[in-house]
């Protein structure tokens, strides 16, 4: 199906608004994940090994993996969406450069 040049224009908005609150919603995400850590660590204290690095293989920090598991689980999902987001903005771009191309073409 063959779009018109303001469609393929309104798409690639849409994909520029998403991309800006994904971003600003990734932001949110990372500040509410890191809360939820500095309270889970005040409260039960820091493990301390691996230089501060979270560590999934290691005991010492499932408590923390727990308690942050579902804020992190909703980063990742945002950050899927913005990956989307970027895809979506990327294939609009590319449709719009090959229509415009190919309407210059039709007029020589």
């Amino acid at each position: 199906m063959k779009q018109s040049q303001e469609v393929i224009v309104a798409r690639i908005i849409a994909a520029s608004k998403d991309i800006v609150a994904c971003e600003k919603a990734m932001v949110t995400l990372k500040d509410i994940y890191r809360t939820a850590m500095r309270q889970y660590f005040r409260e039960h204290g820091d493990p301390g090994i691996d230089g501060g690095r979270l560590s999934p293989d290691k005991p010492e920090y499932e408590g923390v993996i727990k308690h942050t598991d579902p804020y992190f689980i909703a980063f990742l999902k945002k950050k899927r969406e913005l990956y989307n987001a970027r895809r979506r903005h990327s294939r609009a771009t590319q449709a719009l450069i090959k229509y415009q191309t190919k309407k210059e073409a039709d007029h020589v």
